[in-house]
């Protein structure tokens, strides 16, 4: 797909759409979400390839300080652990986004999320790159790259749909945290038509 195609796309008005895909007006519930409402607003100003790479690294990069953070933190409150047993508790600490994930994304998103993490999380197990305040400092800098990326990438399409459901604040925060890797994992697993140069 081309920008000006894009662009075009992007005009249709609300009511032209299918009801299929109106945005349902119920309460934001980040247990409970529909992913493929999440995943359209995501493309209104992600559609283009080049953002999703550069939001891809910064996403794995906060993933990689957030997981050495947890290892740090492990680390320092039962030295004595095996590293097995510190191991398995990051794996007992990540249970719960997993089965958040299970129950609200594609079958092949949620592998390729799983897939993902589990690296992430194995890497940074076994060399946490730094002390805990490089990794503080680290995941501000890798959320400025998603920031200045938009500078880059401009593009976008009308929000408006979304607007009443999806307000800024703590729980559109915490809900993209969550869902923000399975989102750019689809875009490039399921979503090659969405792509946009």
């Amino acid at each position: 797909m081309d920008q000006e195609t894009f662009m075009l796309n992007s005009t249709h008005s609300a009511e032209a759409d299918s009801p299929d895909y109106s945005v349902e007006a119920t309460p934001l519930n980040i247990l409970r979400i529909s992913f493929d409402e999440l995943y359209r607003r995501h493309l209104c100003r992600h559609g283009q390839f080049g953002i999703n790479i550069l939001h891809l690294i910064s996403v794995c990069g906060v993933y990689i300080s957030v997981c050495s953070i947890v290892t740090i933190l492990i680390r320092s409150a039962e030295p004595a652990m095996p590293q097995t047993m510190q191991y398995l508790s990051i794996c007992i600490l990540s249970f719960p986004y997993f089965a958040v994930l299970l129950v609200n994304i594609p079958v092949l998103t949620f592998v390729g999320t799983a897939a993902a993490a589990c690296l992430i999380a194995t890497a940074a197990f076994h060399d946490t790159l730094g002390p805990l305040w490089f990794h503080l400092v680290m995941i501000l800098l890798w959320h400025r790259l998603q920031l200045w990326s938009h500078h880059l990438y401009p593009l976008r399409k009308d929000m408006s749909e979304f607007d009443g459901k999806y307000r800024k604040g703590l729980r559109l925060f915490v809900l993209l945290s969550v869902y923000e890797l399975p989102i750019l994992l689809h875009y490039f697993l399921c979503g090659r038509r969405e792509w946009v140069r």
